[in-house]
């Protein structure tokens, strides 16, 4: 259920005065707030082709019978591991965010609208401009 234009400028208000009053605690609500992305298939999918490499890497480590290559596999593979998990679980801002506290052109609403929305508004454009 959207809020209605009153409960949006108290909302709005309400971030301003904690901003004023705590900066700290606004920025980390910020923080917080712009790190919620989602995550990408793209980035999950290179992730987990990096975490097979390297679980390849470190069996490939194993079965090979010199010590220092033995050694050296393992630590790539483990690296390349470890770099593929941290690629799977990075999250990427969604396209089209933006601030919506200040400058905000939709006056106030969030630029994450949901696909129905956007399409109940653009139903209501037709049937206005028919009339």
């Amino acid at each position: 259920m959207a809020l209605s234009e009153r409960e949006q400028q108290v909302l709005r208000d309400l971030e301003d005065q904690l901003h004023v009053e705590d900066p700290s605690l606004a920025h980390t609500m910020d923080h917080a707030e712009t790190s919620s992305g989602r995550f990408s298939p793209r980035h999950v999918g290179a992730g987990l082709a990096l975490v097979l490499v390297g679980l390849a890497l470190v069996i490939g480590g194993v079965a090979v019978r010199h010590s220092v290559a033995s050694i050296l596999l393992g630590v790539a593979g483990f690296g390349l591991a470890v770099r593929g998990v941290t690629l799977m679980l990075t999250r990427v801002e969604a396209p089209g965010r933006r601030d919506s506290s200040r400058g905000d052109p939709s006056g106030g609403r969030s630029a994450r609208v949901s696909f129905m929305d956007r399409q109940s508004e653009r139903w209501e454009r037709r049937r206005d401009s028919e009339d």
